[in-house]
């Protein structure tokens, strides 16, 4: 039915196509499927929030590590960052772009508006000051060794100090007070009065309901955006996007489901665009307590504490059936936490074995051939056939013995779930934007507020090689070094188990055929990796 309401939907929206045509080339309109929740640079990380922010605000370094404000940078000691500034910039107000802005946007990034922690606010708790070196060179000094710290900045969006008000030179403390009187408010972000950055479109209008129109720069530093207007739209359904899409309301839309792209196959004037991402789909497992929330066996005990039990769940699921039938090829089976092909990680690493008879046979080693019962959460709105993989998974476990019961819940539900630990087994996705170790640095280490480990380790996993290498890997400044480590505390991990890798997602883009589509591996989506043919 879908196919045909597609076709349909194609056919009644020639005349509103031509509407769109008449328009001009030089608008692209786009589908998202989440709402960007706001135009304040500090305040989320989602994808769909980062994705807009970025058409407006630039970081010093891009998330694929290319020279943006920043034409170079270096560690000057252990604990001395410096960047080399780009010159000639100018924000969307005029304002010429220094160090002195990026000393404000730190403050601002440590400012808790109305006590809130910001995106970065913990990320650069081990940063001690941020110092004007001169207009173009800046000076970052951290407690101790922090080489993630290049990583995290990434996410640090530049603003005009020219929209606060401070006593001059302006003085960096880990607080956000810095001197600074006045910083711009949400509504004022979101008007646009203060949406003011030096990247390569400006804010015409940001509504509620997370739809933006930009409009092309034209005093960008580089040779400036593909398009002279953007348009981004938030249409949570997909069969919605791809009717959009066909109606000619827009030229590109996000993450289409497997049947819509099968639908767009005999159809000249629509294409797609597969690129892996670096999102790793996996299970986290409660490994650590004595109860593990929704996992009962008949002895009473926690069979995930079983490092036996949680081979036979990874050796129970068919990750190539995954890929291949649910996801249409358009994932990669995961050998490791981390997407394989991300910088740092082990290319050599063995894909898991799927063996459903050493699975039932591990089980009863441990005594478990029967008697256990399990809870799968999923959030049901937030992974490219997100429920589908997770119903495959559950039936996976069903045929080794397991009784699974299904939960998938929307994602609003789901993520409260997992911040109280309500949950024994989930399933989650991670994205890789500051490398390969990110995931476990966060999810299976022990928690180490210094280092900045284990702040997500739902897993209640403890394991001493583990944890060295992870402290070793987070005070290495040397690449190959830090490498080394992290391979060392990989290994670890995928031989012990606290969770299990399934595969790394593929980001998934269906537009018209008359466009070039160039997909970024971090699931944004922004208007510059699109342009016309």
């Amino acid at each position: 039915m879908q196919i045909n309401y597609l076709k349909l939907a194609a056919a009644v929206g020639v005349f509103s196509s031509l509407l769109a045509s008449s328009a001009g080339a030089d608008t692209l309109r786009m589908a998202y499927s989440a709402a960007p929740s706001t135009v304040d640079p500090f305040k989320s990380s989602a994808s769909p929030t980062a994705s807009l922010n970025e058409h407006i605000y630039e970081a010093l370094v891009s998330r694929t590590d290319q020279p943006l404000l920043a034409t170079s940078y270096e560690w000057q000691d252990n604990t001395t960052l410096l960047f080399h500034l780009r010159e000639g910039v100018t924000f969307h107000n005029g304002a010429a772009f220094t160090a002195q802005d990026v000393v404000y946007s730190a403050c601002r990034m440590m400012y808790r508006v109305d006590g809130k922690k910001n995106m970065l606010t913990s990320a650069m708790s081990p940063v001690t000051d941020v110092k004007v070196i001169d207009d173009h060179t800046v000076a970052f000094t951290t407690l101790k060794a922090y080489p993630v710290l290049p990583e995290k900045l990434k996410s640090l969006s530049i603003l005009s100090a020219s929209q606060a008000d401070f006593t001059v030179p302006l003085q960096y403390d880990n607080t956000g007070d810095c001197g600074i009187t006045r910083y711009p408010t949400r509504a004022q972000f979101e008007s646009g009065e203060m949406a003011n950055g030096t990247g390569k479109y400006t804010l015409e209008s940001f509504a509620n309901t997370g739809d933006a129109d930009l409009v092309r720069n034209p005093n960008h530093w580089s040779d400036g955006g593909n398009w002279d207007r953007v348009e981004i739209r938030s249409v949570k359904n997909s069969g919605a996007r791809m009717a959009g899409l066909l109606a000619g309301d827009f030229n590109l839309v996000e993450n289409p489901t497997m049947e819509d792209l099968e639908s767009l196959k005999d159809d000249a004037a629509y294409s797609s665009t597969s690129t892996p991402s670096w999102r790793t789909i996996f299970l986290i497992l409660d490994v650590g307590s004595e109860q593990a929330p929704g996992v009962t066996a008949a002895d009473g005990s926690n069979p995930l504490a079983d490092l036996r039990v949680r081979k036979a769940l990874s050796l129970a699921v068919n990750r190539e059936a995954i890929v291949e039938r649910l996801m249409g090829g358009m994932a990669t089976v995961a050998s490791q936490f981390s997407p394989s092909y991300r910088e740092g990680a082990d290319p050599t690493m063995p894909d898991l074995t799927y063996d459903p008879e050493q699975a039932k046979a591990l089980l009863a080693e441990a005594g478990y051939a029967t008697g256990i019962k399990m809870e799968l959460n999923v959030p049901n709105d937030r992974y490219i056939n997100g429920t589908r993989v997770a119903q495959a998974i559950a039936q996976y476990f069903t045929r080794v013995g397991i009784e699974v019961s299904l939960k998938a819940e929307p994602w609003s539900v789901f993520k409260k779930g997992r911040k109280n630990r309500d949950f024994g087994v989930f399933m989650y996705g991670w994205g890789h934007p500051q490398g390969a170790a990110q995931m476990i640095s966060y999810a299976f280490a022990s928690r180490n507020k210094d280092l900045n480990l284990g702040v997500s380790n739902y897993s209640n996993y403890h394991n001493a090689d583990f944890d060295a290498a992870m402290e070793k890997w987070a005070v290495e400044t040397d690449k190959q070094a830090s490498h080394g480590y992290l391979q060392a505390a990989m290994q670890v991990a995928v031989d012990e188990l606290p969770g299990i890798p399934l595969y790394y997602q593929h980001s998934i883009w269906a537009h018209d055929s008359n466009l070039t589509v160039v997909g970024r591996p971090d699931e944004r989506t922004f208007a510059d990796m699109v342009s016309p043919k």
